[in-house]
C-alpha cells in the first residue's frame, strides 16, 4: 500500500486530473477509482466498449459518478477494428475503418483533458505476459513506466478483493470466470453470463455481432 500511495502522490503532483482506463465491472478498476478520487480534483474514467449502452455496466457508472469529481467517457474499443473491418464475429463487414491503437486513445484524452497522467490497473499477478511487460514498473520505487502509472502493479487479486470488502465498495462481477472479471469481453463464459443474467444486453450484442447468435442462440 505504501508504494501505491507514493505512486498516486507522484502522479497527483504532476497534474490535478487523472485518466483511468476503467473496465467498470472489474476489481482492479473499482480499487483504483476509490484510491484516485480522493487525491485528484478530477478523475476521467475511460470505458472502452465493444457494444455501447449495455445495462450491465450502468450500476458501476452510477457508483463512479457518485463521487462528484468523476467523469465517465465511453470510446470504441481498439478491438472493434478487427471485428468490423475483418468481419470477425459478424457478417457485417465494414471497409475503410481507421485502425486505432491504445496510444491513439491515450493521446486524444491527454489533449482533451490537458493532463499527462494516465493510470492502468494492470498487475504482474494477472499473467506471465503481464509479469514480463511490467517487470520494470513493479521493481521501481514509483510504479511508473511507458509514460503510464500502475499503482497496484504488485497487488494480487486477493489484495484487491480484501480492499473492496474493507471499504464496502461495489462487488466486481465474475462474469462466469473463476478468477474474476477483467471487464466486458467476448470470452464464452462472459457471453453466456450476459445471455443468462442480462438478456436485453445479449440482444444488443448479437445485433452488432450476429455470428455470436449463430454460436450461442437467440436467447
Amino acid at each position: 500500500m505504501q508504494k501505491t500511495k507514493e505512486t498516486i502522490l507522484h502522479a497527483s503532483q504532476k497534474s490535478d486530473t487523472a485518466i483511468l482506463f476503467f473496465s467498470a465491472t472489474g476489481k482492479d478498476s473499482i480499487v483504483l477509482l476509490h484510491l484516485l478520487q480522493s487525491q485528484f480534483e478530477k478523475v476521467v474514467c475511460c470505458f472502452l466498449y465493444h457494444v455501447k449502452g449495455l445495462n450491465i455496466v450502468e450500476p458501476f457508472f452510477n457508483w463512479a459518478r457518485s463521487y462528484g469529481n468523476v467523469e465517465i467517457i465511453q470510446l470504441p474499443h481498439t478491438d472493434l477494428y478487427n471485428f468490423k473491418a475483418q468481419g470477425l464475429l459478424s457478417t457485417k463487414h465494414i471497409d475503410g475503418l481507421k485502425k486505432l491503437k491504445l496510444r491513439d486513445i491515450e493521446d486524444y484524452l491527454k489533449i482533451r483533458y490537458q493532463t499527462d497522467v494516465v493510470v492502468y490497473g494492470m498487475k504482474v499477478s494477472d499473467s506471465f505476459v503481464r509479469r514480463g511487460m511490467f517487470n520494470h514498473a513493479a521493481k521501481a520505487d514509483i510504479h511508473f513506466d511507458y509514460d503510464k502509472y500502475y499503482p497496484i502493479v504488485n497487488w494480487t487479486n486477493k489484495d484487491c478483493l480484501s480492499y473492496i470488502k474493507l471499504y464496502k465498495l461495489p462487488e466486481p462481477l465474475k462474469l462466469g470466470s473463476k478468477r474474476g472479471s477483467s471487464g466486458i469481453n467476448f470470452r464464452p463464459e462472459t457471453i453466456l453470463y450476459i445471455k443468462e443474467h442480462y438478456p436485453e444486453d445479449y440482444k444488443k450484442i448479437i445485433k452488432e455481432f450476429d455470428l455470436i447468435e449463430a454460436k450461442y442462440g437467440r436467447g
